[in-house]
């Protein structure tokens, strides 16, 4: 890749660092080589008056590139939407995974995690096939290998036979069908299954991480296993964790001493680990997450779409918990546009603009095992220019304007290690209005062809919600 001097009006290169005037970064090999230096012979990319920002990593999203309306699972609690969206059967992998990365590298995300998910197919397959969109879209992605082994109907696990037992005859079979999670059950499995996709994509923007999906979903030894796993390969375990009431009562129920007091015994917790949510930790919980830099990853539009509540923002931060920005392709506005989330952060927990841009950055890239974070020599090249923001009051420092105003629509371009993925509304590798029809036309095979009769699914639904409020489960916050 040949070298390349990339100018603007502005450079904000990190969360340690305000904005400075007259950006300058030369680039070799995508590679960032040097900052504020001219450099002769070399191509210039100049962005004019934009401002040059680190790539945003979103570090917990399920590469759903169609809103969740569209798919057919409108806002709800969560455990009816979850329900709905199980029961409906799943659209293909790679078409959604590809248009959710068109989307994000629109955005000026750069790099993501992509937390477990099923599509309603064998994981492996999917798996595949989620990787290879992901390597088609230019972006850099963690993927999960996910992992469950019990609570897929209700939590705790415990409660099944009899919620089965206490619905109509005619709603039984429905339910048999879903109390086991369509996930990988074993630690054996997911680890031949990681490695199997570490080698395939070896040397490329993709790395593997396993996803057991939540503590109230994975069993303590299943938990141990991945956990060791993980130790062995140098990756890193992400789970959702505390994020509804009913996740709530389940966990209070099964671990006594605390959850994250279990997940610390059980070896399930530090700086390369990382939960998603969190809107029910305790202060002991978060002071655990703190002591062993296991981050915790906010999706704030979601947790308020799905009836949970907002996260505790504030004492995280006071916690010293390491926070990172997620967005769960569940975000308030829809549009997959970070810089709504982190205003939403940012009013829940008043966090200052460098905090912000660190959760959106440097944090999230490091839940995530992705590299950069920074405009930095010797990071890659995941760069973002923004336009400056409309009618930027002089003496309003500029990270205040950017986190205050900006939005995703204001991205102008989009590199990763040094190759531009997003200029100016058009994607060098792809056509977004294509993806978007591919993406719709799955989701049109399963609503003309669903798995489930719609009228029972909602039945179902409904004795979900009756059962969790009958154990006090109460809507979230």
């Amino acid at each position: 890749m040949a070298d390349l001097l990339l100018r603007a009006a502005w450079l904000w290169a990190g969360a340690d660092t305000p904005p400075q005037p007259d950006a300058r970064v030369l680039l070799r090999d995508g590679v960032v080589a040097a900052l504020g230096m001219e450099a002769t012979g070399v191509p210039v990319l100049d962005m004019g008056d934009a401002v040059l920002v680190p790539g945003f990593t979103c570090a917990h999203q399920h590469g759903r590139g169609l809103s969740q309306l569209q798919l057919g699972y409108p806002d709800d609690r969560l455990e009816a939407w979850a329900n709905r969206r199980r029961l409906r059967g799943g659209p293909a992998a790679h078409p959604l995974v590809l248009l959710a990365a068109a989307r994000m590298l629109a955005n000026g995300i750069t790099g993501c995690l992509h937390a477990n998910w099923s599509y309603g197919g064998p994981q492996e397959e999917e798996l595949a096939e989620v990787s290879r969109a992901y390597a088609e879209s230019g972006m850099r992605a963690a993927i999960c290998v996910g992992v469950a082994d019990r609570g897929a109907l209700v939590l705790p696990e415990e409660a099944t036979d009899g919620f089965i037992a206490g619905l109509p005859p005619a709603l039984r079979p429905l339910a048999q069908s879903v109390r086991r999670h369509p996930f990988i059950a074993t630690a054996a499995e997911a680890a031949r299954v990681h490695d199997g996709l570490s080698a395939r994509w070896a040397g490329t923007r993709l790395r593997f991480m396993f996803g057991p999906a939540g503590p109230h979903w994975v069993s303590d030894r299943l938990f141990a296993e991945l956990a060791a796993a993980a130790r062995d390969r140098a990756t890193g375990l992400h789970f959702h964790l505390l994020e509804s009431p009913a996740q709530q009562q389940a966990c209070r129920a099964i671990y006594p001493e605390g959850v994250m007091r279990r997940l610390l015994a059980l070896g399930a917790l530090g700086p390369r680990n990382s939960a998603a949510h969190g809107v029910y930790l305790t202060p002991d919980d978060m002071a655990v997450m703190a002591g062993t830099g296991t981050a915790l990853v906010l999706n704030p539009g979601s947790n308020l779409r799905l009836h949970n509540g907002p996260p505790p923002v504030s004492a995280l931060a006071r916690s010293g918990v390491r926070l990172a920005l997620g967005g769960d392709d569940c975000e308030l506005n829809d549009d997959r546009d970070p810089w709504g989330e982190l205003r939403l952060v940012a009013t829940l927990g008043h966090l200052p603009p460098a905090e912000l841009l660190r959760a959106a950055t440097e944090t999230a890239a490091a839940v995530a095992g992705l590299p950069g974070g920074r405009i930095a020599p010797g990071l890659p090249a995941d760069i973002v220019a923004l336009a400056p923001p409309a009618a930027h009051d002089p003496d309003l420092p500029l990270e205040h304007a950017l986190t205050g105003r900006a939005t995703g629509r204001d991205v102008r371009m989009t590199m990763v290690g040094g190759e531009v993925l997003y200029r100016d509304g058009r994607l060098p590798r792809h056509d977004l209005p294509t993806l978007e029809q591919a993406a719709l036309e799955a989701a049109r095979a399963v609503r003309r062809h669903p798995a489930r009769a719609p009228a029972d699914v909602e039945a179902l639904g409904r004795a979900l919600l009756d059962f969790y409020a009958s154990t006090g489960a109460a809507p979230g916050r």
